[in-house]
């Protein structure tokens, strides 16, 4: 979904924070503020730093700008999910791919600027992109995923135009460099606070911001809250709907329900099936909505270096045997997308997508009996 329209309504803004589905319910409270409670806020405020969790992205894509986000696109229920094939503009107005395919020049929007007024420059943009794949752990992994993976490639041409060069064809470059991680800091503010054992700030910007944008945060206690407030001066998209934004953190799962249904909360996320299936039958007048994560999947991992599932055929045999049906109604309560049981073969390679598999006991003993007879062999 496109961040900019996604920050632009109440009932969106839970997938920036990570969490679906989710359950909210409409308050007397300002239609422009939203109080959320979810089990565990971030534990940083900077996705670059060394085990920043699921909440610090949800930080990162509201208090930074990319140069492009996400579009967005409705699904055959009516419901809606990022749009991974379309890029759209966000502190990059535009940008031309060169004839060669070999590299990328981005036009930045010329009146962006960051919560303390500073205007962005091509210079922010490549000092961020050079921190990103520099500080190493995550954040380069996923940079590296996209074939983006020493500050050589990264360019200013000029203020407002940022090259960046390939070192080979990869599909996954432009799409890497809208997710979460390539944030834009004010490398200005940053500067201040490093030191020659930590010459990228994390220390500081684990508890401090420096972006550009659609929100600041105005404040943080781990553990407890964290509190955004619109940034009026954002020029990358449309001003958000909602002023200000207040996250709790409510570890319980129950006490968040009951929140919910006092109306002490707008919105909770991450609840039980269970829960989500009783809240979708009450009359109580709390919504219940559910987007797909494309890149979030439940599944029954085996240790493949350890005997019995080192052998494929096992593998295979568990995957036939699996009730899969029963899992979906009775531990999920039908709140979830089937990725089994498949009945053809896809047209083209694409992830996620069901599998074939689905419970056929005859085809998980003939396995097993296949695998026992070639072990006495």
């Amino acid at each position: 979904m496109d961040r900019r329209h996604f920050i632009a309504t109440s009932s969106a803004l839970t997938t920036a924070l990570g969490t679906l589905p989710l359950a909210a319910r409409a308050q007397a409270r300002p239609k422009d503020v939203l109080v959320v409670a979810n089990e565990f806020g971030p534990n940083s405020l900077d996705i670059h730093t060394v085990g920043a969790n699921r909440p610090a992205y949800g930080v990162s894509w509201l208090a930074y700008d990319r140069l492009m986000s996400y579009g967005r696109k409705t699904l055959a229920d009516g419901s809606f999910s990022y749009d991974r094939d379309k890029l759209v503009p966000e502190l990059a107005e535009r940008w031309v791919m060169a004839p060669d395919g070999n590299s990328v020049v981005f036009h930045l929007r010329r009146n962006a600027t960051f919560h303390d007024g500073t205007p962005v420059t091509a210079a922010d943009v490549k000092w961020s992109f050079d921190r990103a794949v520099s500080v190493g752990g995550f954040p380069t992994f996923q940079m590296a995923a996209g074939s983006l993976e020493k500050p050589e490639q990264f360019e200013v041409v000029d203020d407002h135009t940022f090259r960046v060069r390939f070192i080979r064809k990869d599909k996954l470059t432009m799409n890497d460099l809208a997710v979460v991680v390539p944030c834009v800091f004010n490398s200005a503010l940053v500067k201040r606070h490093v030191t020659a054992q930590d010459p990228w700030g994390l220390a500081w910007t684990r508890n401090n911001t420096a972006g550009g944008g659609a929100y600041k945060v105005a404040s943080w206690r781990a553990g407890q809250e964290i509190v955004y407030e619109r940034f009026e001066d954002w020029k990358s998209g449309p001003k958000p709907a909602i002023r200000r934004i207040v996250q709790r953190e409510v570890p319980n799962a129950g006490n968040r329900r009951a929140l919910l249904l006092k109306g002490d909360i707008d919105m909770t996320y991450d609840l039980p099936p269970k829960d989500f299936s009783e809240l979708a039958g009450d009359k109580g007048g709390v919504k219940v909505a559910t987007h797909p994560i494309e890149n979030s999947l439940w599944y029954l991992g085996m240790n493949v270096t350890q005997a019995p599932f080192n052998d494929p055929k096992v593998r295979q045999a568990v995957a036939w045997a699996l009730p899969y049906e029963q899992i979906y109604s009775n531990a999920l309560y039908g709140r979830a997308a089937r990725m089994y049981g498949a009945k053809g073969p896809v047209s083209k390679p694409v992830w996620p997508q069901p599998t074939a598999y689905a419970t056929d006991l005859a085809k998980a003993r003939a396995l097993m009996a296949e695998e026992i007879g070639r072990a006495h062999v």
